[in-house]
C-alpha cells in the first residue's frame, strides 16, 4: 500500500485565494467608508430647495402704464378745398397720461426657466389734438377751431411668455420675452371743441362742444410682442415680483369699416386716425406657490 503524504494545503484548495479577497473586501471597506464622509448629509433647506426646482405659482398683479401710438394713415371728417391735407393732421401726447392694469399671474416654473401667462384687463389712454384756422382779408375775418380728445381703451389681454431667472436666490433678476393677443373689451371717447371768433376785433374763445360716447365699435382686436426685465423675491410662502415691460404692437388697433358710424363725432369733423400701439408698463405681482410640502418634504 502506499500512503500518500497529505499536507495542510491539500485540505484547503482555496487557501491560496483568501489573502487577495481580504485585501479586496478590506479596500472596499475603506472606499465606502471615505465615500460617506465625502457625501453631504440631506437638510431640510436642500429638500425644500430641491422640491422648489418645479413649482406652479398662482397670483395677483396691477400697475401702471403710459402708451405711444405711431401713426399709420390720416383720416379726418373735413374734405379740404383749399388747404392741404397736413393741415388736418393730429398732435399725439405720448407718456402723459397714465393707466392701469389688474390681472392674474400664471407660472410654471423649473430650474430657472419659467412659462407664464398673465390675462390682464389692460387701460390705454391715448391723447391727442387738431387745430384749424380760417382767415379771410381782415384781421377780423379770422376763425380757429381746436379738437382735443381723449380716448381710453381697454383689453383683455392674453400673453405667453417665457422667463429665465438670472441668479437662483432669494432675490432673483429675471428677463421675460413673450407675444400676446389682445381683444378689445371697452373704449370710451371724450372729444372737447373749443372755437375763437375774431369778428368783434378781439379774440373771444368759447366751448362749442363736449362729446363723451362709446366708441367700442371702432376699437378692433390687437397682438403684438412683448419684453421686459425685474425681480422675484420670496418672503415666507409669497413670493413678490416687480417687473417693466415694453408691448409693441404691429397693425392698427382702428377698425377701418366703423370709422365713420359714429355720426356724432363725424359731424363735427373728428375720426380716428390708423394708428398702433407701443406700451410701457410697471407692474406688481404676488403669487403663492400651488404645491405644497410637509414635513417630510413630500408634496400634498
Amino acid at each position: 500500500m502506499t500512503l500518500k503524504n497529505l499536507s495542510k494545503t491539500d485540505f484547503m484548495p482555496g487557501a491560496k485565494f483568501f489573502p487577495i479577497v481580504l485585501i479586496f473586501f478590506l479596500f472596499f471597506t475603506v472606499f465606502d467608508g471615505l465615500a460617506q464622509r465625502r457625501k453631504k448629509p440631506s437638510t431640510p433647506a436642500s429638500q425644500a430647495q430641491e422640491f422648489l426646482n418645479t413649482q406652479w405659482w398662482l397670483g395677483l398683479r396691477g400697475g401702471t402704464n403710459f402708451s405711444q401710438t405711431t401713426l399709420i394713415q390720416s383720416y379726418s371728417g373735413l374734405n379740404p378745398i383749399n388747404y392741404d391735407n397736413e393741415d388736418l393732421e393730429k398732435e399725439y401726447e405720448n407718456f402723459v397720461n397714465p393707466a392701469f392694469h389688474i390681472g392674474l399671474d400664471v407660472t410654471f416654473y423649473h430650474k430657472g426657466f419659467s412659462i407664464m401667462s398673465f390675462p390682464t384687463f389692460f387701460r390705454n389712454n391715448i391723447n391727442y389734438s387738431s387745430e384749424l384756422a380760417w382767415s379771410g382779408e381782415t384781421e377780423r375775418d379770422q376763425y380757429e377751431t381746436s379738437y382735443n380728445v381723449r380716448q381710453s381703451i381697454t383689453f383683455l389681454e392674453l400673453p405667453v411668455a417665457v422667463k429665465y431667472d438670472i441668479i437662483g436666490d432669494k432675490i432673483r433678476p429675471f428677463v421675460m420675452a413673450g407675444a400676446f393677443y389682445s381683444i378689445a373689451f371697452d373704449a370710451n371717447k371724450e372729444v372737447q371743441i373749443f372755437e375763437t371768433d375774431y369778428a368783434s376785433g378781439q379774440p373771444v374763445e368759447f366751448q362749442r362742444a363736449n362729446i363723451k360716447l362709446n366708441n367700442k365699435e371702432e376699437i378692433k382686436n390687437n397682438w403684438g410682442v412683448l419684453g421686459g426685465v425685474g425681480v422675484s423675491f420670496d418672503f415666507w410662502n409669497i413670493r413678490s415680483i416687480i417687473d417693466v415691460q415694453y408691448r409693441h404692437s404691429f397693425q392698427s388697433i382702428v377698425n377701418s369699416e366703423t370709422r365713420f358710424d359714429e355720426n356724432t363725432f363725424s359731424s363735427f369733423g373728428e375720426v380716428q386716425d390708423d394708428y398702433s400701439l407701443q406700451n410701457y408698463s410697471a407692474s406688481l405681482s404676488f403669487v403663492f406657490p400651488l404645491r405644497f410640502i410637509d414635513s417630510q418634504f413630500k408634496a400634498l
